[in-house]
C-alpha cells in the first residue's frame, strides 16, 4: 500500500505516459501534474473541436487526483466499484494494487471510446 503522494503520482503517471505514443499530446508534464489531450480536428454540431481532454493526474493539496474524460461516456457498467459514483475524478491518499488496476482499466476504457469515436 502506497501512501506517499509523490510515489502514488509517479506510479499512475507511469501507466498514463505510454498513451502519449497512442495519439495523444502531453499538455502538462511537471512534478505535480501530467495530462494528455487529443488534438485531432473533429467536426461536430457546434463547429470544430481542435482539442479534447483525455486524462491527467495531479498532486493537489493532500491528495492525488486522477481525472479522465467521461463526459461523453458511461463507465457505470464497468464494475469499477472502488471509484464510487464519480468516475470522472478520483482523489487518492493511498494506492494498492487493486485500485491501481481499476485506474488502469478506466484509462483503457476511455482510450477505447476515443478510438471508437475516431478522436485519435
Amino acid at each position: 500500500m502506497k501512501t506517499d503522494l509523490v510515489e502514488i503520482f509517479q506510479t499512475i503517471r507511469a501507466g498514463l505516459q505510454p498513451y502519449a505514443t497512442r495519439g495523444y499530446t502531453v499538455h502538462e508534464n511537471s512534478e505535480t501534474g501530467y495530462d494528455l489531450y487529443s488534438e485531432k480536428n473533429i467536426e461536430n454540431e457546434g463547429g470544430k473541436t481542435t482539442e479534447r481532454f483525455f486524462g491527467g493526474i495531479y498532486i493537489n493539496g493532500n491528495a492525488v487526483e486522477v481525472k479522465v474524460n467521461t463526459n461523453e461516456f458511461s463507465t457505470s457498467n464497468q464494475e469499477l466499484v472502488r471509484f464510487g459514483d464519480d468516475k470522472s475524478g478520483l482523489k487518492l491518499t493511498e494506492l494498492d494494487d487493486v485500485k491501481l488496476k481499476e485506474v488502469e482499466t478506466l484509462i483503457e476504457i476511455i482510450h477505447a471510446h476515443f478510438k471508437e469515436k475516431e478522436w485519435i
